[in-house]
């Protein structure tokens, strides 16, 4: 059976449907629909609080989870490696957009696990949220971060302009277990303005620097980055360390019906996986989804090597496909992705906010042509 998730909402209160596919009953509704959502929120010394499942929500999506906000559904098997099904939990790419005539908004939220920071990404990056704001020609602007110090959660308050279109980019390297918007008594949510990129999520599957590895807050993720300047709605798969290209994998993608897929994983493969599993994955995931175009990245390199054993398997399985017929496919070189002035990573492979702004400039394009959009 199929039915319908929320990862795109953007119709009016009577015209209500998302449009993208999974298995599970549709959530978030109770946001456009007045009655479910003055029931769904609460005020407390003049702040009317409302719960994140009640708002339209972009990134997730699977509703047969085990955890809401929890970015695969609950049957990953065995088969799949364990970082993926213990990183599942992760918000990555996941955001609520919405607009509000509240000339104020509070957040509040509750991280999944207790590891707020790590040594080479800040608490800002792993388990924070940021704030951004749409501005009359349709770019989006950084407001301000979400900052958390503590296990028992954050808080943010910050002033508004009412009418203006709103977009809070959930954590990285954690995931959340409560969210909480706070607004005006007598102000409401409505529905956010529609996409003028594309309605389908563009849906990335790969590695760290996929998942968001190093930036310094949510908005500065190439993954987000892309989805703000493209004006699309993101599904982030990107598993540190677990990007290993399982056919199962291919299965849980090719269920999200998606406007475009990128597939970043050959850094947590080795040449032996490369070979063996890609040609599978890429054949089953459009089989699936006939017709969805498909970027095929190489390796991230903050160096901009030369292409690798692995890099070239991709790029000989490329030519096969499109000497086969296939259309519909992006190939993105490594030497596009970061800039050559060497500061672009914390470490020596993961991107900082330099990096990740470089990163997101080559696979920008890359789904830009691959959506044929100008």
């Amino acid at each position: 059976m199929t039915t319908r998730h929320p990862l795109f909402l953007a119709a009016a209160f009577a015209a209500i449907a998302a449009t993208c596919v999974a298995d599970g009953p549709a959530t978030g509704i109770a946001a456009f629909d007045p009655n479910m959502a003055v029931a769904s929120a609460t005020v407390t010394n003049g702040v009317k609080w409302i719960d994140g499942k009640a708002l339209p929500l972009e990134g997730k999506a699977f509703t047969d989870v085990e955890h809401f906000y929890d970015r695969l559904p609950s049957n990953v098997t065995t088969a799949v490696n364990g970082g993926v099904r213990s990183m599942k939990h992760h918000t990555a790419g996941m955001q609520f957009r919405f607009t509000t005539d509240s000339k104020k908004l509070h957040f509040k939220w509750v991280p999944y696990g207790g590891n707020l920071s790590m040594d080479h990404m800040p608490a800002t990056g792993v388990s924070g949220i940021d704030i951004y704001r749409q501005t009359p020609d349709g770019r989006w602007r950084y407001v301000k971060t979400g900052r958390i110090s503590r296990a028992s959660g954050g808080s943010l308050s910050i002033s508004w302009t009412p009418g203006t279109p709103c977009l809070v980019n959930l954590p990285l390297y954690n995931g959340i277990r409560s969210f909480q918007l706070g607004i005006d008594p007598e102000a409401s949510i409505s529905a956010p303005p529609p996409r003028k990129g594309a309605a389908k999520p563009v849906v990335f599957y790969g590695t760290s620097i996929t998942h968001g590895g190093c930036c310094s807050r949510p908005g500065m993720s190439f993954v987000n980055i892309v989805g703000r300047k493209l004006d699309v709605p993101v599904v982030n798969l990107g598993f540190s360390g677990s990007g290993k290209m399982e056919l199962e994998m291919s299965e849980h993608l090719a269920r999200i019906d998606a406007s475009c897929y990128v597939l970043d994983c050959i850094l947590n493969m080795n040449d032996g996986m490369v070979k063996d599993r890609y040609e599978p994955f890429i054949r089953n995931l459009r089989a699936k989804r006939p017709g969805v175009p498909i970027v095929m990245a190489e390796a991230s390199d903050v160096y901009g090597g030369a292409p690798s054993a692995k890099d070239r398997l991709v790029r000989s399985l490329y030519d096969k496909l499109i000497a086969e017929g296939w259309e519909g496919l992006v190939y993105l070189p490594k030497e596009e992705m970061y800039l050559d002035d060497g500061e672009g990573s914390v470490d020596g492979v993961h991107p900082n906010d330099w990096g990740m702004a470089a990163h997101a400039e080559a696979y920008g394009g890359a789904v830009r042509k691959a959506l044929g959009l100008k």
